[in-house]
């Protein structure tokens, strides 16, 4: 009964880690996705123009770098289904004029699936057995104006194979003795490998878990067993001890405890600046959208951090890793109060809040007066670019709404950064 007990429990943690890393998995790819999300709102606001193409794409791209250590193939838009612009041009010149909603092209199924439901489909694409597992994100765009509404065309992204793969940190159960295989499921029910362990796996976990359109599949289980029958006898003579048993189980009561509190921090909790991780932000967006009342007060503030791509390549890392530090500080400083702060990628953080517009104005004017008196001993000053999207001003979003709303207003504010110091963004970033 002691060993089956010791076995359900590993499982159950086991069913932790399963959840745990597909929520990792289900984060790194729509943090892409929600890339092309800012793509999809200039064309919007531009009313079909394209002229931002190149520019927006060069963020878009080192911004996904940065978060998720994934190097995009190509971003691609296509006016009428028919691509016309893409980034990086070289190495991709061959799909412009591509038409994208042509089924008799390979590739294009999940294209015109796209098209048909207006919603973004995700792909498979490669052989496997050849070149590991590559993705293609697929959106159909529709400009609205006065009313009506009318397709523009699409937006594309495609993730390097490469790079995938090592994003996902697969090497971290390998350094836990950890057995892994990572499956997608097609429509006719095969399983399809995308990476796994050496070893065989036996009587493992299984989570399955859905990224957009697409069935996934991880199956866990410990290298060495569910249980090593070596250590019963052990078990047994320090049952037959009473005094030791007491000792014993008090220890193991404070261990677990220890251990799901170490387990909770760095599940939830950024390890550089001590702000809520990734993570925290997904489970908070996820409570606030199955909230049928959000607070009327809620502001969600949208921060990015300027220079930190200069600070790490003329300083170096330590000094990129203090300007990080250096604003969570600022925002803990100014936000704490009101609710929580979030740090989303690497020099990108979220604070959502709840405060009435007289005390949030009070906020904007203390985190300016902080981040101008800051400074550091590896950097004379820190600059942040923010985006505020108070709920009371836009009662008719949902969080997600307000959160790409938050966006917008970031980069326009870190655009005009910009243009305001006269540095080179992409030198600068």
């Amino acid at each position: 009964m002691y060993v089956q007990g010791e076995i359900r429990n590993s499982k159950n943690i086991y069913n932790y880690i399963a959840k745990d890393k597909a929520d990792h998995i289900i984060t790194t790819v729509n943090n892409v996705i929600l890339r092309t999300g800012v793509m999809n709102a200039l064309i919007q606001d531009h009313n079909g123009g394209t002229e931002f193409f190149d520019s927006m794409s060069d963020d878009i791209y080192d911004d996904v770098l940065l978060q998720t250590g994934i190097r995009l193939e190509y971003i691609a838009i296509a006016p009428d289904g028919i691509i016309s612009d893409v980034y990086p041009y070289e190495g991709n010149e061959d799909l412009i004029g591509f038409d994208l909603l042509d089924v008799t092209k390979p590739g294009n199924v999940q294209s015109k699936e796209a098209y048909n439901n207006g919603i973004t489909i995700l792909n498979h694409y490669y052989d496997l057995a050849a070149n590991g597992i590559g993705m293609t994100s697929t959106t159909p765009l529709y400009i609205r104006s006065g009313g009506n509404s009318w397709f523009w065309g699409i937006v594309k992204v495609s993730i390097n194979s490469d790079n995938f793969i090592e994003a996902l940190k697969f090497n971290a159960f390998n350094e836990m003795g950890i057995n892994y295989r990572l499956c997608y499921i097609d429509s006719h029910n095969t399983k399809h490998v995308i990476t796994e362990c050496s070893t065989p796996l036996n009587d493992e976990i299984i989570y399955r878990f859905n990224v957009d359109n697409l069935i996934w599949e991880l199956s866990i289980c410990p290298s060495e067993g569910w249980y090593s029958y070596k250590n019963f006898i052990v078990v047994v003579i320090v049952f037959l001890c009473i005094s030791s048993l007491v000792a014993l189980f008090a220890n193991m009561v404070i261990k677990i405890r220890e251990a799901n509190d170490e387990l909770w921090k760095i599940s939830n909790i950024d390890k550089l600046t001590g702000c809520f991780n990734r993570r925290a932000y997904e489970e908070k967006l996820k409570d606030i959208a199955n909230d049928a009342k959000m607070c009327s007060k809620l502001v969600y503030v949208a921060v990015d951090i300027n220079g930190l791509k200069k600070a790490n390549d003329n300083l170096g890392h330590e000094a990129g890793d203090e300007l990080i530090k250096g604003a969570a500080t600022c925002l803990r400083n100014c936000f704490k109060d009101y609710g929580n702060i979030f740090r989303t990628g690497g020099d990108e953080f979220v604070a959502i809040i709840c405060c009435d517009e007289k005390n949030l104005e009070k906020c904007k004017e203390t985190l300016d007066r902080s981040v101008g008196k800051w400074k550091g001993e590896l950097n004379l000053s820190l600059s942040m670019s923010k985006g505020y999207a108070p709920h009371y001003e836009f009662p008719e979003m949902s969080i997600t709404d307000l959160a790409k709303t938050a966006d917008q207003r970031m980069y326009e504010d870190k655009r005009n950064f910009y243009i305001r110091s006269g540095q080179d963004r992409r030198g600068g970033r």
